[in-house]
């Protein structure tokens, strides 16, 4: 009886021990947050927004967004450098 009852503590004890798995340790000065994936998301989203409002414009005749920066680029006066 005695040796059941420890079979289930001890079956108890993993049961809980392999349900919460254990969580790497971070270094000091590192971050949980994948920057570079998220610089890349972000990268992708900035582009879909830009092509969005490209369709839009085209639909109204409209010159793109990058054709109006290369515009207005063209009409500054170029510093020395």
């Amino acid at each position: 009886m005695v040796a059941i009852l420890l079979l289930v503590a001890v079956l108890f004890v993993l049961i809980v021990f392999m349900a919460n798995p254990v969580r790497p340790r971070l270094l000091a000065g590192q971050s949980p947050r994948d920057h570079e994936a998220e610089a890349e998301i972000e990268e992708h989203d900035i582009d879909e927004m830009i092509e969005a409002r490209n369709e839009l414009r085209r639909r109204l005749g409209k010159p793109e967004i990058g054709d109006d920066l290369v515009a207005e680029l063209q009409r500054r006066p170029r510093r020395p450098l």
